[in-house]
């Protein structure tokens, strides 16, 4: 009798974790489209590049943030085999809580380039009590959109015209990529000040709430996509 259930318990067990399908990475099945920027235990970045008819491989993608540097027509294909096309403009920032299997093909005449932030522990992190009366788009709406905002994340585009400067505000952790580089002169929320110089395509990761304001000191306008923990 003890061999009989022994024997049900490790087929349940065997069934079970044969359920799960094996995560399909797309820089993985797929590397001459996904270029992986930053890759850690929170976050992966990626540079998404398809020429003209161009395909990737069935893949999957943890929750993710995506803004279009060029955009285009799409074709994405489900597991099921359902498919459906997509016209996606240049500027474009979205976000997918969920994660999603499926594989895109370009089916317009020019190449789509795409950042996308994958979010490996969202919704598992601790939570971070930054103060709300300094969030960035309440104290300097003129520069910071809130283009998307739940219980998990907020995600900002975040634009400063040469010589501009934000006021004092705090971000909780936090994934940054820059669209547009410059130069800035950042005061730190213990009055240093310095000067840093990112240029475009600059990927940055932060585990810790920050409170600073920033400056473009340059002379070009600067613009950064910032997906922010809560």
């Amino acid at each position: 009798m003890y061999k009989y259930l022994l024997a049900i318990l490790v087929l349940v067990f065997i069934s079970c974790t044969g359920s799960k399908p094996k995560m399909l990475f797309p820089e993985k099945v797929s590397p001459d489209v996904y270029e992986v920027l930053l890759d850690n235990e929170t976050v992966k970045v990626m540079k998404v590049s398809f020429a003209p008819g161009q395909s990737d491989n069935m893949h999957d993608h943890y929750p993710f943030t995506f803004h279009l540097l060029d955009g285009g027509n799409a074709q994405v294909t489900m597991p099921d085999g359902t498919i459906n096309e997509r016209k996606i403009p240049g500027g474009f920032t979205g976000h997918n809580g969920q994660g999603v299997r499926h594989q895109v093909k370009n089916i317009g005449s020019k190449e789509i380039n795409i950042i996308l932030i994958e979010h490996k522990k969202l919704g598992s992190m601790p939570s971070f009590n930054t103060d709300e009366n300094l969030a960035p788009q309440k104290v300097s709406p003129e520069i910071y959109d809130l283009v998307h905002e739940d219980e998990k994340i907020k995600i900002y585009l975040a634009s400063f015209a040469a010589g501009k400067s934000d006021k004092v505000h705090e971000h909780g952790p936090n994934t940054a990529y820059i669209i547009k580089g410059g130069t800035v002169k950042v005061l730190a929320a213990d009055g240093t000040v310095s000067e840093r110089s990112f240029p475009d395509g600059a990927v940055a990761y932060s585990d810790n709430i920050v409170r600073h304001q920033v400056e473009n000191i340059g002379s070009t306008d600067i613009k950064v996509l910032i997906a922010e923990y809560k």
